[in-house]
């Protein structure tokens, strides 16, 4: 599978495993350029990746006039449980405000249902509704679909290095996010 990776605009074609992995990068293949940073090139390389997919899912949820960030907090409500809006906008890439916004749209659309805790009542759990469930499953699965394309001619070593990275680079952030 190959990506094109924009920076400062030079164009470069390269295997998706061969740019972000560290043993091979800065190789001698005829696409790669010796003087690249590797943090340049990711950050080309995730913006690719983070846009196809969310591309993918726009598509898949347009149909049930919803958002992708509308359909993952859904999918992670269905993946997590009943959860608290700082819970959500602790895992998802928005703001709070935006949460509460998001959730208060989908209360409204009857796929969401707001609980208070009786020992608490300052906590409000969020819990999918059975129509949220079932779109929440069906959307899903089209989502799986797009994301199998996506992943054509990727081998598992290939999945399981990028994994590796992937996981690498989310503890870093996860650390940096700790000591501030």
């Amino acid at each position: 599978m190959s990506l094109r990776c924009r920076m400062r605009g030079e164009a470069l074609w390269r295997p998706f495993a061969l740019a972000i992995s560290r043993e091979n990068y800065g190789s001698s293949e005829d696409e790669a350029t010796e003087t690249e940073l590797p943090a340049e090139n990711l950050i080309s390389c995730v913006a690719i990746l983070v846009n196809a997919v969310d591309k993918g899912i726009s598509n898949e949820v347009l149909e049930y006039a919803l958002t992708s960030a509308e359909f993952n907090l859904l999918r992670t409500c269905a993946e997590s449980g009943p959860c608290t809006a700082t819970q959500l906008a602790g895992i998802l890439p928005v703001d709070a405000s935006r949460i509460s916004r998001t959730v208060t749209r989908l209360v409204n659309l009857g796929l969401l249902r707001r609980q208070r805790l009786r020992n608490d009542r300052r906590v409000i759990l969020l819990h999918l509704t059975d129509k949220g469930i079932d779109l929440t499953s069906r959307v899903d699965e089209r989502v799986k679909v797009h994301v199998s394309r996506l992943l054509e001619g990727v081998t598992e070593d290939e999945m399981g290095a990028f994994t590796s990275l992937a996981s690498k680079i989310a503890a870093n952030y996860g650390a940096l996010r700790e000591s501030r």
